[in-house]
This record gives structure tokens, sequence and C-alpha cells, in this order.
């Protein structure tokens, strides 16, 4: 005999039958609801984690690096340090850079640089400035002594960070150890 609900009876029933449903479902979505939030926690904080990693640039002491530059490597020539004037008179750089140079008397190519920036835009612009100098350099080794023109075609010029540095010697492999040095 089929049982007959009337009324409350039948909202009750109703009630009942979807609340179970949702139960159901709603233990299910939590889960997967659980497993996406822990998936992305795990997530986000990885993405913090190597953000954290990288974030901070190294600084370094820029006078140190150029005269470990200028005094480790052995020259065919003598290097002095230049003045800020004389080093304005060489290569055209952006304001607020600071830089420490070394040459030689000007029979040979060999010079050493380090110019800090004040963030890596300005030190990108640095380090084409730097190149060009390199390049009329290397112009006018050509016509005085050819032979110079390949040493500063092995030159070491790197940007690391908001710092450029520059090394012609005729050990650039040496040259690029001290520079990695610095910068451990």
């Amino acid at each position: 005999i089929p049982l007959r609900l009337v009324g409350s009876e039948m909202c009750i029933r109703d009630r009942y039958r979807v609340r179970n449903i949702r139960v159901y479902k709603k233990k299910g979505s939590e889960n997967m609801m659980m497993k996406k939030t822990g998936l992305l926690a795990v997530l986000t904080a990885g993405v913090l984690l190597f953000a954290g990693c990288g974030g901070e640039a190294k600084t370094i002491d820029a006078q140190a690096l150029a005269k470990s530059l200028a005094t480790e490597i052995k020259y065919d020539d003598t290097l002095k340090e230049l003045t800020a004037d004389e080093i304005s008179m060489l290569v055209d750089l952006p304001e607020d850079v600071d830089s420490v140079m070394y040459a030689g008397s000007g029979s040979t190519a060999e010079e050493v640089g380090v110019f800090t920036a004040k963030d890596s835009n300005q030190a990108k612009e640095t380090m084409e400035d730097v190149q060009k100098y390199l390049d009329d350099q290397a112009d006018s080794f050509q016509d005085y002594v050819p032979e110079e023109t390949k040493r500063i075609g092995n030159a070491v010029l790197e940007q690391k960070n908001q710092y450029v540095v520059l090394c012609v010697s005729g050990d650039s492999d040496q040259a690029k150890e001290i520079i990695e040095k610095a910068f451990k």
C-alpha cells in the first residue's frame, strides 16, 4: 500500500532528501576545495620563497673590485687610478654613476673600470656607453697599435645588477674569475 503524505509531512520528507544530497555533495566538494586550497597555498609559498631568494641585489665594494682587477692580473703596462675628471673625459656616463678606473700610459689598451649605477636600468645604459667607449678605443688603436685591438676584442664587459665591470687585459679568464668571486 503506497504511503500518502500530506502537507507538512511532504516538506519534511523533501527537506530530508535535499539535505542528504547536499551533505553528500558538500562533503565531496569540501574535500576537493581543501585539496585545491592546499595546492594553492603550497604554490604560493613556493613562489614567495623563490622570489625572496633573488630579491636582493648584492652590494659590492667597487673600489676593491677595481683594485683587485688592476693588481691581481699581469699587465704589460703599469695601471694607475684615474680621477673623476679623467674618467669623464674618456667615457660619457649617465649622471649619478659612480666610477673607478685604472688605465695604463696609453701605449696599451689595458684598463679596468667598475661603474655603479643607481639601478639595473641605468646600469644597462652605462653598459651601452662603456661599449661605445670600447668601440672607439678599438678604432683608435687600429691605426695606432693594431695588436691592441685583439686585446680590446677580448675585453670582459659585464653587467651585474647595478654594476658594470670592464677589464681590458691579456687574461680575460682570470678577470672573469675575479669578477665572479666578488659577486658571490
